[in-house]
């Protein structure tokens, strides 16, 4: 009876110890999310700390540029009568009048307006890390037309008094001034001027500068404003004119244009690119003309060009932990497999031992990519964690061909990740393939292995 129930507990011990064996390798791998969530926080900081340096460069050099003009400010006084009523002591209703005269500012947007410019980019460093910033060589040009049939037409009174010309200004708003690096050669109708500080019209632009040309005025005011601009990020424009056109180019390969709306034309490769855009009057809703006070918002449209950096070192970093416990599943079960085919039987420290070496990658990765570019960091961390695991896993299996195959097993998963990381597009495609492949390949292998516990 003895001997039956100890055959029978051991017959019991023999089902469960391989599923009880393949509990304690998930609760491993379980335990393996820990250093990932580890690396992640490690890449995390210093991701908060390159931003944290790129937000200093930018407030040193410039941020985002948003060019906002030219709009022409006209300031005119009209007369208007005010009627009051009052009734007698002997009960008669009767009238008086006055006239009073009141101040209001017209804003004119041009008729055309043309916008040129080749963005230079360049990296600024500070300590390991590296920003991209740009300095923009831009002509904004155009012209104003029927510009005093323009201002009579915003007149509510009926006795317009005066234009006053001769207080005319033309702004231009730009987000961030401390940019301006050079604006001498501003001409209005042929003849030099010279930009003052403000737009001298908050509301509309709250930063930016202005120039005076009420000695340059006529019904009609062509411009030609060249200036240079430096920024970081991205270069965007208002369409102003009643028709729009703008050109930008820069020897960057990498444009990402923005804004509402995008270029009609735009030619991109390894040289840099170019882009050109048509915006008519039609696509915004505010007018050529209108008054100060009337709440017209002008940033209602705009276009421009990101210099965009594909997939940014960090984010790459951040991606590819997102694939660190596929990875560590992945090689416990060509693993397993091992253990299938050759009947060897790792214990669960040399599984976590190897796991910690997978997890070690992410960290090697982090370390050598802020020093050497990713390409470089990820074939050097790469190589590191396939050696030392290879290594380990010639010591532990009988045959030094099984250490060979799962070191060339650990070699595709790591290129074919790499190829993941750089095809920023097909990435859920790729994942999902490496996923499909890997199941197919254990399902193939575990064929038989119903029929061979059969057996047994």
């Amino acid at each position: 009876m003895n001997e039956t129930n100890i055959e029978m507990g051991r017959m019991v011990i023999g089902k469960l110890r391989r599923p009880v064996r393949w509990m304690v390798l998930g609760i491993l791998v379980l335990t393996l999310l820990i250093p990932l969530e580890m690396v992640e926080s490690v890449v995390a900081e210093r991701h908060a700390t390159y931003r944290g340096v790129v937000d200093d460069i930018a407030g040193s050099w410039a941020g985002e540029q948003l060019l906002a003009g030219p709009f022409l400010i006209v300031p005119f006084t009209e007369r208007y009568e005010i009627v009051e009523e009052y009734v007698t002591r002997e009960g008669e209703k009767r009238a008086t009048s006055r006239w009073e005269r009141r101040q209001r500012h017209a804003i004119v947007l041009p008729e055309e307006l043309e916008i040129s410019g080749t963005l230079v980019p360049e990296a600024r460093g500070r300590g390991i890390y590296e920003v991209q910033v740009y300095t923009a060589d831009l002509v904004v040009s155009g012209i104003f037309t029927d510009l005093d049939a323009r201002v009579r037409s915003l007149s509510t009174s009926d006795d317009l008094d005066e234009i006053e010309w001769s207080k005319s200004v033309v702004g231009f708003g730009l987000s961030d001034p401390r940019g301006i690096a050079d604006v001498d050669g501003f001409q209005f109708n042929e003849q030099d001027a010279r930009p003052n500080p403000g737009t001298a019209l908050g509301e509309l632009a709250p930063k930016g500068f202005h120039v005076a040309v009420g000695s340059f005025i006529a019904d009609e005011l062509a411009f030609r404003l060249p200036m240079a601009i430096r920024g970081s990020g991205s270069l965007r424009f208002l369409p102003l004119g009643q028709s729009t056109r703008a050109t930008l180019e820069s020897e960057w390969p990498h444009p990402s244009f923005v804004g509402d709306v995008l270029p009609t034309n735009r030619e991109i490769g390894d040289a840099g690119f170019t882009g050109a855009w048509t915006i008519p009057l039609l696509n915004r809703s505010y007018p050529q003309a209108w008054t100060t006070g009337q709440g017209v918002d002008i940033n209602e449209i705009e276009a421009g060009v990101r210099l965009f950096e594909p997939v940014a070192l960090y984010d790459q970093i951040t991606r590819s932990v997102k694939y660190g416990l596929l990875f560590i599943v992945l090689t416990f079960l060509t693993l397993g497999l091992v253990e299938l085919v050759t009947g060897t039987r790792l214990s669960p420290v040399q599984f976590l031992l190897i796991g910690v070496g997978l997890a070690l990658f992410f960290l090697v990765l982090v370390a050598l990519a802020e020093h050497m570019g990713f390409a470089t960091a990820y074939l050097l961390a790469s190589a590191t964690v396939i050696v030392i695991n290879t290594a380990y896993c010639a010591a532990i299996l009988p045959r030094r061909s099984l250490s060979v195959a799962v070191g060339g097993v650990l070699a595709a998963i790591y290129g074919v990740l790499y190829t993941i990381l750089e095809a920023e597009d097909y990435a859920l495609l790729g994942g999902t393939a490496l996923l499909v492949v890997a199941l197919a390949v254990t399902m193939f292998f575990t064929r038989r292995l119903h029929t061979a516990n059969s057996e047994a």
